[in-house]
């Protein structure tokens, strides 16, 4: 028979956060539908310039991907003490920083190891400047092979028919 102690199994739960809980609490970008407005960080630092942003139906860190504002304004705030001082939500604020940065492989010491080869790589990447440029490569020739595959798919008389449906229409922003 296992015994558990009820304010143990409560003590830990509370100082335990998820990154979303902490985007949800902490991000301005953060919807109440959970949605982001995407405004861009580097919009934010020149107060005369215009800013942008790229509205998404979701949360990015919600989503499990990466987030520059979320890295950039948001996490650095579980290094500063919490509203009201409070142990439990510094703790937690913590909990949920370090939980994103080893998901992420981010934040650690210069010396991380890339997740491909196991090699160095540079502070703040997933992987090592040859695995990157690999991967990028992959990418575009994935990419490429997709669009060379779309226009496989039209045959040649379909294509004429296509674009003389469209020589007299002009393309542009209203």
């Amino acid at each position: 028979m296992v015994c558990m102690n009820t304010n143990v199994r409560r003590s830990v739960s509370v100082a335990r956060m998820s990154p979303a809980q902490f985007a949800q609490d902490e991000c301005a970008n953060r919807l109440a539908n959970g949605g982001c407005l995407g405004v861009g960080v580097d919009s934010l630092v020149d107060r005369g310039q215009v800013k942008t942003c790229t509205p998404r139906a979701r949360c990015r860190v919600a989503e499990s991907k990466r987030c520059d504002y979320f890295e950039r304004v948001v996490l650095p705030l579980a290094d500063r003490p919490s509203p009201n001082n409070d142990p439990i939500a510094q703790a937690r604020r913590l909990s949920a920083k370090a939980s994103y940065q080893r998901f992420h492989g981010i934040g650690g010491d210069e010396s991380g190891t890339c997740s491909d080869c196991g090699g160095p790589r540079p502070k703040g990447h997933r992987f090592c400047e040859s695995c990157g440029g690999r991967r990028r490569r992959e990418t575009y020739r994935r990419a490429r092979r997709g669009i060379a595959g779309l226009r496989a798919t039209v045959e040649p008389q379909e294509h004429g028919e296509i674009s003389g449906k469209f020589e007299g229409c002009q393309v542009g922003l209203v």
